[in-house]
């Protein structure tokens, strides 16, 4: 059995080209985690060289303080995030909604516990987003706690969403939760159109253990999607970039984020009375 460690119980930051994988042992519940890389690491995670790309580019916009190219790469891989604006891509307020929605949970557990130092900064960074937001490209989403009503939209000093975007594609769970506006195998990834003999590479190292582009269409239902796969990279992608998280929000985009089902419009109001 392989599966990826988190940084604190190896106590180092993963390196940029690899990954730590599990491997059980026979002789007992012991196991041993190993550092790969290459086709190794492509073998457990076909879209490894994703998260590779992904990593060098947080890394070298904090180094050159210049986002446009990462931008241009998370826009292919989550659209729904992104809006063009005088040519560069930029998160739109889609992105920053859930980020947002993603704070709220986060306020809401330190106000339950009592938590006074997570109340001042989590209520800081909320503060910072909704600001983030207003001046966000793109179209205005529902999001709970933050413009599900009238009222909760003016103290928020936020815009509330329109009926164009409830008849939206945008108004969708996966637009929502992974920035997609169709869901999609690995094989599919933006990236691999771009790099069309990586792809072919890939898809022969993980053919029997992976769907392909070349199985049959029940074979590919069956197996998991693209975002099964997704969870990997997401787990290594905190992991690589913990210790870069004073440097700059955008090194944590869109890894650290968890997403809920919006419930419909009664359920809220319900629950916001």
């Amino acid at each position: 059995m392989k599966s990826v460690q988190p940084l604190d119980r190896i106590g180092s930051r993963i390196p940029i080209d690899g990954m730590y994988i599990k491997r059980e042992s026979n002789q007992g519940s012991e196991s041993n985690w190993n550092l790969v890389f290459g086709d190794e690491a492509r073998k457990v995670n076909p879209l490894f060289d994703v998260k590779v790309k992904r990593d060098e580019l947080i890394l070298s916009s904090i180094a050159n303080e210049d986002w446009s190219d990462y931008n241009e790469f998370e826009a292919k891989q989550h659209p729904a995030w992104y809006e063009q604006v005088n040519g560069q891509y930029q998160p739109n307020k889609v992105y920053y909604g859930n980020l947002i929605e993603s704070k709220i949970g986060a306020l809401k557990e330190a106000q339950a516990k009592n938590d006074l130092e997570g109340i001042e900064t989590w209520t800081k960074s909320l503060e910072e987003a909704i600001a983030d937001f207003n001046r966000a490209p793109g179209i205005v989403p529902y999001v709970v706690g933050l413009n599900h009503t009238a009222e909760i939209a003016a103290a928020n000093g936020v815009a509330e969403p329109s009926d164009e975007y409830f008849d939206s594609k945008w108004n969708s769970p996966l637009a929502a939760s992974q920035g997609k506006f169709a869901q999609n195998m690995w094989y599919d990834n933006a990236y691999f159109a771009e790099n069309q003999q990586l792809k072919e590479h890939i898809e022969t190292l993980v053919a029997g253990s992976f769907p392909t582009s070349t199985d049959s269409a029940a074979t590919v239902v069956a197996e998991s999607k693209e975002d099964s796969i997704q969870s990997i990279i997401t787990e290594q992608q905190e992991n690589s970039e913990s210790s870069l998280q004073d440097i700059s929000f955008q090194n944590v985009l869109l890894h650290n984020l968890k997403f809920a089902y919006k419930p419909s419009l009664n359920l809220v109001e319900e629950l916001y009375k």
